[in-house]
């Protein structure tokens, strides 16, 4: 186990961080701090069933102990919500056949405009409306599910599944029949929808299905002990910061000082894209927070660093551990899961 961190530890959250990403060896970034990190760092390793965090909305939630995400981002979209309710997450999502399963895309990608967004929204509501459901879309590419009653449902986080297979029966677990069932009947309404009829037609990838998941109530959160800012564009880690009273920063308005979160998000985004120039540039990005961090390590602004892949596997740094100049490890490239071998 890892010490407890400080009233002034810098935590990183960095998932992607290694990979995969079809990297070539002649294109592997130059990180000379993240290097020292990952070689001097006490290695903490958790991974498989028994870890408690998988991804980064669960290791946030797992952070603040919210027991879900979406009535904390839906802040952050639609700052005007009542805060009331029982609120999923609903994503719109575009289902790919392949083989017997499917593969899902998420909304970043589909171009979805203000108008279309609108009608869909309008088709599905007249639809769900007897169930007691009511779709919202404050954003184009996130939309929200409005319920009297706490809906039972077990989905995986829309991050967990984007790019990936699954099956045609998407949800288990308690409710999952009347999901399945509703869900189908979805997306039979959806590829009818005048809206993706003249999206197929220019060659645009229709809207066929949501993703319903992270579904649950509002309520006043405690923030984590010794943590006092975020830095993130994340928009969970800032509606979680918001209803736990912390101080929210931009992602790249990191400083020195206080007991600090830094979310990355643009790494994991590029892993799911098998993005290797974006994925890049967020290395790169890193790279320099990194440095700053170390560099206040040494001048005794910060106590400690904490560069934590939401996947089980983290990495602590002290003063101590970052004068052990003796200890030469892998560099970021040579661990880079993905990494092409010309």
């Amino acid at each position: 186990m890892g010490a407890r961190p400080s009233a002034r530890t810098l935590t990183i959250l960095a998932p992607g961080l290694l990979g995969p990403v079809p990297l070539l060896p002649e294109n592997a970034p130059v990180t000379p701090a993240l290097n020292q990190v990952l070689a001097r760092g006490l290695a903490i390793e958790s991974v498989g069933p028994s870890s408690s965090r998988q991804g980064r909305a669960a290791d946030l939630l797992h952070r603040f102990q919210a027991a879900a995400s979406a009535p904390y981002e839906r802040t952050i979209d639609e700052p005007g919500w009542d805060r009331c309710g029982h609120v999923l997450h609903a994503d719109p999502v575009h289902l790919r056949a392949d083989r017997d399963r499917l593969r899902l895309f998420g909304a970043r990608h589909l171009g979805i405009s203000r108008v279309e967004a609108d009608a869909l929204v309008s088709e599905v509501n007249a639809f769900i409306k007897p169930d007691g459901l009511s779709l919202v879309a404050p954003l184009v590419s996130r939309w929200y599910l409005e319920a009297k009653q706490p809906l039972p449902l077990s989905a995986r986080p829309l991050e967990e599944v984007i790019g990936r297979a699954i099956d045609r029966q998407f949800f288990s677990g308690e409710g999952a029949s009347r999901w399945n069932a509703l869900m189908t009947e979805v997306q039979m309404l959806l590829f009818q929808a005048p809206v993706n009829r003249d999206r197929e037609a220019r060659g645009q990838p229709i809207v066929n299905a949501l993703w319903p998941w992270g579904g649950g109530e509002w309520r006043a959160l405690q923030a984590p002990p010794s943590l006092s800012r975020i830095c993130a564009d994340d928009p969970l880690a800032r509606g979680l910061a918001g209803a736990s009273g912390l101080e929210t920063a931009a992602r790249d308005a990191l400083t020195a000082g206080g007991g600090t979160l830094l979310v990355e998000t643009a790494l994991a985004e590029s892993v799911q894209d098998a993005d290797e120039v974006t994925w890049r540039g967020a290395v790169e990005a890193l790279e320099r927070d990194v440095s700053s961090a170390l560099g206040w390590l040494r001048t005794g602004e910060i106590d400690a660093l904490i560069l934590d892949l939401c996947d089980g596997r983290r990495w602590e740094v002290d003063r101590g551990r970052l004068r052990r100049f003796w200890i030469r490890g892998r560099a970021l490239a040579e661990r880079v899961a993905g990494l092409a071998v010309a």
